[in-house]
């Protein structure tokens, strides 16, 4: 009976130190995996940590200056930037006789150039039945020039054209290019999603709108005056064919009657 005691207290005290270490008394078991794996997670942490304050940092950073970037300038745009309109002069001609209207109304607008192009100019005749009468040397010829007069006529009429449909333009253009400067130069919040820096580049791409408008506007009227001068010069062209086309047309007749009884009549002369 001894012996087995014995034998059990022997077995107890051999099974007690691993007991107690596992229930958390007695003797620590000390474990270098886990603690090496610990001290790794902990440099992680301070790492994340680091990474954590640096981002902080960059966010807080950018929304200061998003925050300085939306403020808008403390001043009246409108009243400080706004540029002065100069506004388009229509052509205008008095209309004594009948023949100016219908070309100023083709040149301010565009429509009925053709029609308004005629009544201002001097008609161009044709040569008919007489251009048989003309020598075979200077038909060619002939045939060069009256056909630049008729080049002469298009241009013009293109050139007209396009001077009308650009003045007809002028208030929608000059509206859109308003809103834009309307726009840029706005204090409203919901006009100003962007710099205030980009809303004066935006006032001072319209002053050069404004400025290249100026510039179109002196082109046309420099245009027009051009225009008017080739008219001059095509109805001087125009004269010169109808009065060679009567001529070729009734020389015949104004030759024969010039000599017909010139022989009788010199015959029959007297002193007196």
């Amino acid at each position: 009976m001894r012996k087995r005691l014995t034998a059990l207290v022997l077995f107890v005290i051999a099974f007690a130190a691993p007991a107690l270490a596992i229930l958390g008394l007695g003797d620590i078991v000390f474990d270098p995996t886990n603690f090496d794996e610990a001290v790794q997670q902990l440099v992680q942490l301070e790492q994340q940590y680091n990474q954590l304050v640096q981002t902080y940092r960059m966010v807080q950073s950018q929304y200061q200056q998003m925050i300085w970037m939306a403020k808008t300038v403390p001043v009246n745009m409108i009243q400080r930037y706004k540029a002065l309109v100069t506004p388009w002069t229509m052509s205008s001609a008095a209309n004594t006789y009948g023949t100016t209207a219908n070309w100023e109304a083709a040149i301010n607008s565009g429509l009925g150039v053709s029609g308004g192009y005629s009544a201002a100019t001097e008609p161009l005749g044709t040569y008919g039945a007489g251009l048989a009468n003309i020598p075979a040397d200077q038909l060619d010829r002939l045939e060069r020039d009256y056909g630049t007069v008729e080049l002469t006529d298009g241009a013009n009429i293109a050139a007209m054209e396009t001077l009308g449909q650009m003045r007809a333009n002028t208030v929608a253009v000059e509206t859109a290019i308003q809103n834009l400067e309307n726009d840029s130069l706005s204090s409203d919040p919901n006009m100003n999603t962007e710099i205030a820096v980009l809303n004066k580049i935006n006032a001072a791409n319209i002053v050069g709108l404004r400025n290249t408008q100026d510039t179109n506007k002196l082109l046309v009227a420099v245009a027009e005056g051009q225009i008017l001068a080739a008219k001059r010069e095509r109805d001087a062209q125009a004269r010169a064919f109808n009065e060679h086309i009567q001529f070729v047309s009734q020389e015949q007749a104004v030759l024969a009657a010039q000599a017909a009884n010139a022989s009788a009549a010199m015959l029959a002369w007297r002193m007196p």
